[in-house]
């Protein structure tokens, strides 16, 4: 397991704190970690967001990101 995996696994257990697109992504299994931890590699060396580099390399369908990305929207009482 990756640094980056474990601080976003110990984020989702601290209700405080709104976890990352990706960590919810692995949580609801629309995503396995490698594939975050590719993104997350990918974003180092360009642009774009994680949720954008997810659907580009074909990890994520873009309606799956919505879906993940409302319920973050929803933790952080928005």
């Amino acid at each position: 397991m990756s640094a980056q995996s474990k601080d976003n696994k110990d984020n989702m257990s601290n209700p405080s704190v709104v976890p990352p697109i990706g960590s919810l992504l692995v949580a609801e299994e629309y995503i396995v970690p490698q594939d975050l931890d590719f993104a997350l590699e990918h974003q180092k060396h360009g642009k774009g967001l994680i949720g954008e580099i997810l659907v580009r390399i074909g990890a994520v369908e873009p309606g799956e990101l919505e879906r993940v990305l409302n319920i973050q929207k929803k933790l952080t009482g928005r």
